[in-house]
């Protein structure tokens, strides 16, 4: 009995749940007319039809169709599948690789006419409906609607004409919101930086845009882009659209944004829906423009000393270190001592512990001295590790050698009997030796298809090269002077140093997670959980 999987799909801008449902239905239909016997069901919900790359379900049924789970896949239309006249191709050529035809409903066995002609079709349905929908949003903002999300400051209005429909794209000032609109123009006019102001908007328990935190960003934004409140034209009442339009990447199957010449712009009077006065935007305008001013050269002395120190962090330890409490970043917050970047910035976090830069990197370098680079330890682990993944590597090109020679004994015994049939020769018996062989053939294929990627072979001597190379690290962390080179050499040490506060005040627990931590367990034949994979708690100490 032949064995089919059916596909369904809906985009939430146009069909609801309840037609994946109906496709599935219809499906199985078709499917117990013609004696076929389902095995599996794979749907793609609320996604578009524009790329296969994002979902899921899709790439779910090309991995089980090459693993030989089903014979024949269902659909009830080649849109359903996808609208991209590229993804369509490239899916019909994984299945004819895999040998399992595409049957839908509308168009019957899809062949290399229907992908080239359907999906020339579909292409151009989706530009053509781009180009309708990018109309119509147009004509609403003409008329003085929104076109977009609701904004801060403002509320949606529910309301019905004389007909008795919904209005949609209607907005009003959110008195309560406007007020926090004015409070930040007006600190950021009077020379308060955007990211006291988010820190004080926290602080006083004032929920940001959709209801998140206060940050800096939400509050500069991007000028480019027209993000962030102080760059939101709307607050003076004025409506701007069609700065910016989006693409899709055919690599990564994401959007990404480009924006419009300024000639393209739409730009409408809504007077009903300003916030700010047009000498408070002024003044907000002028004290962005002297901030940009006064850090341009600074940004081009940081550029500068970006490209110095291109192969190189900023400090040891940067980008290793991570809050206990939050999970977020630490970083240096005041002066030369680390905190979470979550508290000090954003009043997110409850974690306020600092502790001196110095002071870090010397217990962390004891951490490291004493754990993962002593010498004993690691020469047996490497050396213990490269005999594991090169027994491993041996073991896979054993498996996928007879693998190989079982598909060529597979295929002359299947060209052997269509030899024999050709002929004349034909038995009965053949019948059930070919669907024998096309069995062990589907076992094998799918065996090398999930084989893992081989590890290169590791040399035998690399234990005495890692030796060397760690008693060259140990005399560069003595002076520190050169310590800093060392930073690269460190973070393939080093995963992440978490750090908590400790009981008392000011101080600091800092536990460093390592990447040796699989090689010891080989030599210790003890292996540690995941989470407990840690390699030194360095001891707690208080700040200076």
């Amino acid at each position: 009995m032949i064995r089919a999987a059916l596909y369904a799909r809906y985009s939430s801008d146009q069909q609801s749940s309840a037609s994946i449902a109906d496709q599935q239905r219809i499906c199985r239909e078709r499917a117990t007319r013609e004696g076929w016997q389902l095995v599996g069901d794979y749907e793609d919900a609320a996604i578009s039809g524009a790329s296969m790359i994002l979902r899921p379900g899709i790439q779910a049924l090309l991995a089980d169709a090459q693993a030989g789970k089903f014979d024949i896949v269902l659909a009830e239309a080649l849109d359903r599948v996808s609208r991209d006249q590229a993804d369509v191709a490239t899916l019909y050529k994984h299945l004819q690789f895999a040998r399992v035809p595409l049957v839908t409903l509308a168009e019957g066995e899809i062949s290399e006419l229907h992908v080239g002609l359907k999906g020339t079709m579909n292409a151009l349905f989706l530009k053509d409906l781009a180009k309708k929908t990018h109309r119509g949003l147009r004509g609403r903002v003409e008329k003085g609607f929104s076109a977009g999300a609701v904004g801060y400051g403002y509320r949606m209005v529910r309301r019905l004409t004389s007909g008795g429909e919904l209005v949609r794209g209607e907005r009003e000032i959110d008195p309560v919101q406007a007020l926090i609109v004015e409070r930040i123009f007006h600190e950021f006019a009077d020379g308060k930086s955007p990211l006291a102001i988010a820190r004080d908007l926290n602080a006083d328990g004032i929920p940001g845009p959709k209801g998140l935190v206060w940050r800096d960003t939400s509050i500069r934004g991007d000028v480019r882009r027209g993000t962030g409140i102080i760059n939101n034209e709307l607050y003076v009442g004025v409506r701007v659209w069609n700065h910016k339009h989006y693409v899709t990447d055919p690599g990564t199957g994401k959007s990404v944004t480009r924006f419009n010449p300024e000639s393209e712009w739409i730009r409408n009077e809504v007077p009903d829906l300003r916030i700010v006065s047009d000498a408070l935007w002024q003044a907000a305008k002028r004290q962005q423009q002297a901030l940009a001013e006064r850090h341009a050269g600074i940004r081009e002395a940081a550029q500068a000393r970006a490209l110095l120190n291109a192969r190189r962090p900023a400090y040891l330890l940067s980008g290793l270190l991570e809050c206990g409490v939050c999970g977020g970043t630490y970083a240096v917050v005041v002066g030369d001592r680390y905190g979470c970047v979550g508290h000090h910035r954003g009043r997110t976090c409850s974690n306020n512990r600092t502790i001196k830069r110095a002071e870090l990197e010397r217990r962390a370098l004891a951490g490291i001295a004493d754990r993962l680079v002593s010498a004993d330890k690691i020469e047996a682990a490497v050396a213990a590790y490269a005999a594991h993944i090169n027994r491993e590597n041996r073991e896979q090109r054993i498996q996928a050698d007879a693998d190989r020679r079982g598909l060529a004994r597979i295929d002359k015994a299947v060209a052997g009997i269509m030899a024999a049939i050709e002929d004349g020769l034909y038995q009965p018996a053949m019948k059930a030796r070919m669907a024998e062989l096309e069995r062990e053939r589907v076992e094998i294929t799918a065996r090398l298809a999930e084989a893992p990627q081989g590890i290169p072979d590791i040399h035998p001597g690399i234990a005495e090269i890692y030796k060397r190379k760690v008693a060259a690290l140990t005399e560069t962390l003595k002076d520190p002077a050169t310590r800093l080179d060392a930073s690269s050499d460190i973070r393939s040490l080093v995963g992440r140093i978490v750090l908590h506060p400790g009981a008392k005040r000011g101080e600091v627990h800092a536990t460093l997670h390592g990447s040796l931590m699989g090689i010891l367990d080989f030599v210790n034949d003890k292996p540690q959980p995941e989470n407990r994979r840690v390699i030194t708690s360095v001891a707690p100490g208080s700040r200076e």
